[in-house]
């Protein structure tokens, strides 16, 4: 266990976004992420992950409709709604703690995701490169249960870089996996003696994580 955290706080790096989308860029790969927007203040990312993103979505607020290829598209909604459409599974929609996985593979896919309702819509987008291109794409939604931790990406994809979702209750204990990126998506955490709130990011290694009250991690870690 390390005695020295790793933080990266959300709220001290650059905002960014587009089309009325407000994003925060925790993790941007130098040579295989975004080519443009905000980069200042973002890790490397860990393994296979090139890219994560806390964002915003107001009232009617679209991405627009764009393509994908070679890349694997992970969207986790954690606040509102967001509407899917697109080349793959066109019309649906996804609700608080619905986690989707689009992989591209060698076909590609187009999609636009919308906020069709009233509020705003918060969701987390991670990119990850593929260790097996499979000729299709395709498509499939997870959802986060509260006390479970979920295996979301990683091994029916035949990836090392593994993505959970941990959903905690007030006074859960729980060990991070070794050489791993937890983000607190939302709710707030201690390690030690140090406090930690939605927005943070960590690199820790098998530390024990005390849940001050109901909260969801993501844990995006490499399988030993």
């Amino acid at each position: 266990m390390g005695n020295i955290l790793q933080l990266l706080d959300r709220n001290t790096i650059e905002t960014g976004g587009f089309h009325g989308i407000v994003q925060k860029r925790l993790v941007v790969n130098s040579k295989f992420g975004p080519k443009s927007g905000v980069k200042k203040g973002t890790w490397e990312g860990i393994g296979n992950l090139v890219y994560f993103a806390d964002s915003w979505f107001g009232e009617g607020v679209e991405t627009g409709l764009h393509p994908h290829q070679y890349i694997d598209v992970l969207t986790f909604v954690v606040e509102g709604k967001l509407d899917h459409e697109g080349s793959l599974k066109h019309g649906i929609s996804l609700k608080a703690l619905d986690f989707q996985v689009q992989k591209s593979g060698k076909e590609g896919f187009l999609h636009n995701e919308i906020n069709k309702g009233t509020t705003t819509t918060r969701m987390l987008q991670l990119w990850l490169l593929p260790e097996q291109i499979e000729q299709k794409s395709s498509f499939r939604v997870h959802r986060a249960e509260k006390g479970l931790i979920t295996n979301v990406y990683g091994l029916r994809d035949k990836n090392s870089t593994q993505i959970d979702v941990i959903y905690l209750s007030q006074d859960d204990l729980y060990i991070s996996k070794k050489e791993s990126l937890v983000y607190v998506a939302k709710g707030s955490i201690r390690i030690g003696e140090e406090y930690i709130s939605e927005g943070v990011m960590l690199n820790i290694d098998k530390d024990i994580i005390h849940c001050n009250k109901e909260s969801i991690l993501i844990s995006v870690y490499i399988k030993e």
